[in-house]
């Protein structure tokens, strides 16, 4: 039964994988007819992160893949992972998405270094980033900065509070031949709303911002950031930096914000800046993430 499930997953997914793209989402929790397990592919190499019981029988699948990885899904996503089969000591493996390469760690509690759900907006932003500078806020590993420098790109400028993080960026830009170490890209470590005021305060002008916060994140003067209460305020803080014409493209993966009541969050935001929307459009999640809509990314174009 369960062999059946991640095989027809495969089937409808089979149009992804290509040259070009090698990691995806395989089998998608109950969007897939089982809300027990999630299965990520990257580069061949399986990742099943589970619920309660870690489901022995996905061993059996017979699909090719190079290893074999499990990992139990907790609160604090700080469980590594557990190599089943392959080689325990090859962790951290080159994947290919539309083209861009991306270094992975398959071990670690955390997202293994790129977020696959956000594929097609990385693909959106590379095809709007010729000739404007691009402010990536809670940059993680840098992924969007670097689809926007591949895209022509003026400046990247990425912000995250992990140091680590950003040099996993570099790593990235480094893998696509870029050299991280240009003047126009800029990796800053800190709170993003500290960063935000002080790039208000210098007049520094972006024409692409994106914003891809954590449900909850602690640092900095700002305490303790919420998605919940606190997106509307991050907004205008990034409203005040964009240029006219400019675009923000903002994301939110908390299950409790619904698209309606993020939707009024953005727009509230970009009033209290008094900053004038043109156009703002939901972005559906990619077609290997049936299941759960929790990520709602609205692009918002402005006057």
């Amino acid at each position: 039964m369960l062999n059946n499930q991640i095989n027809t997953a495969f089937l409808k997914r089979k149009e992804i994988l290509s040259e070009a793209t090698d990691s995806f989402r395989l089998f998608d929790g109950i969007g897939d007819g089982n809300s027990d397990f999630f299965i990520d592919v990257f580069a061949g190499h399986w990742l099943v992160s589970y619920l309660d019981k870690e489901p022995e029988s996905v061993a059996k699948c017979e699909l090719p893949r190079e290893s074999l990885w499990f990992k139990k899904l907790d609160k604090n996503n700080k469980e590594s992972a557990r190599c089943e089969e392959g080689d325990s000591s090859n962790t951290q493996i080159t994947i290919r998405e539309n083209n861009v390469r991306y270094l992975v760690d398959l071990k670690i509690g955390y997202s293994q270094g790129i977020f696959l759900d956000q594929r097609d907006n990385r693909f959106e932003v590379r095809a709007r980033s010729s000739g404007i500078r691009i402010l990536n806020c809670f940059s993680y590993t840098c992924a969007f900065s670097v689809v926007a420098a591949l895209g022509g790109a003026a400046s990247t400028t990425s912000i995250d509070l992990s140091n680590s993080y950003l040099e996993w960026g570099k790593s990235n830009f480094e893998l696509n031949g870029i050299d991280p170490n240009q003047d126009e890209h800029y990796f800053c470590r800190g709170d993003v709303f500290e960063w935000l005021r002080q790039f208000r305060k210098k007049q520094r002008k972006f024409g692409g911002i994106i914003l891809d916060p954590p449900s909850f994140s602690r640092a900095g003067k700002q305490g303790v950031f919420s998605a919940e209460k606190d997106y509307s305020s991050l907004v205008t803080e990034a409203a005040h930096l964009i240029e006219r014409g400019g675009w923000v493209l903002a994301s939110c993966n908390h299950r409790g914000i619904s698209s309606e009541k993020f939707g009024n969050e953005l727009i509230i935001g970009m009033d209290n800046a008094r900053r004038n929307i043109k156009t703002i459009n939901q972005k559906p999640m990619t077609s290997d993430f049936p299941g759960d809509d929790y990520l709602k990314s609205f692009w918002i174009e402005i006057e």
